[in-house]
C-alpha cells in the first residue's frame, strides 16, 4: 500500500528505494505541506494518517515516527491533532512547508497513553490566559470530517 497525493494505491515492494526497512512497521504520516489559510483560528497542519504495516508513502508525506503498535500509533495521531501540538508547530511555521525544524518545540510524549489538550495543558502548567490564547489561534481538528483535508 502506498499513500500518495490525495490517493492510496499499490506498489511492488521492490520499487521502494528509500527507507524500505519502514515498510513492515506502523507509521504516522503527515502532509509535507498544508495551506492553513489567512483567517483564524488556523488548523496549521493537515490530518495525520496512520500508515499500517505493509505500507509506505511518497514524498508528499513526512513520516512523523515509526511506532511499535497500532495503539501507540493512534495515541501519536491523537496527540498531533491537539491544539497544543499544533500551536507549537505554528510558532515556527513560516510557510506551507512542514520540514523537520517546524516541530522543534514539540515535546515527545509517552504514546502508551492517550493525550488530550486538557491533559497537556495540565502537564505543562498552562494558565487560563495561555489556554485561551492557544484556543483562539488553533481550531479543533475533527478526524471524522472531510472539511479540513488537503487544500
Amino acid at each position: 500500500k502506498i499513500f500518495a497525493f490525495k490517493e492510496v494505491g499499490w506498489i511492488e515492494r521492490e520499487k521502494i528505494t528509500q527507507n524500505e526497512q519502514w515498510i513492515d512497521e506502523w507509521k504516522v504520516i503527515l502532509s509535507r505541506s498544508y495551506n492553513g489559510g489567512y483567517t483564524y483560528p488556523h488548523q496549521i497542519i493537515n490530518k495525520p494518517i496512520i500508515a499500517e504495516k505493509g505500507s509506505c508513502c511518497t514524498e508528499t508525506y513526512i513520516v512523523c515516527d515509526i511506532i511499535a503498535n497500532e495503539t501507540r500509533a493512534k495515541n501519536l495521531r491523537d496527540y498531533i491533532t491537539t491544539r497544543f501540538f499544533r500551536f507549537l508547530v505554528f510558532l515556527r511555521k513560516v510557510s506551507q512547508d512542514n520540514p523537520k525544524d517546524r516541530f522543534f518545540f514539540v515535546p515527545i510524549q509517552d504514546y502508551d497513553e492517550p493525550w488530550t489538550d486538557e491533559k497537556l495543558y495540565a502537564k505543562y502548567g498552562l494558565t487560563d490566559n495561555e489556554i485561551n490564547f492557544i484556543e483562539g489561534l488553533i481550531r479543533p481538528m475533527d478526524l471524522n470530517s472531510d472539511e479540513n483535508d488537503d487544500e
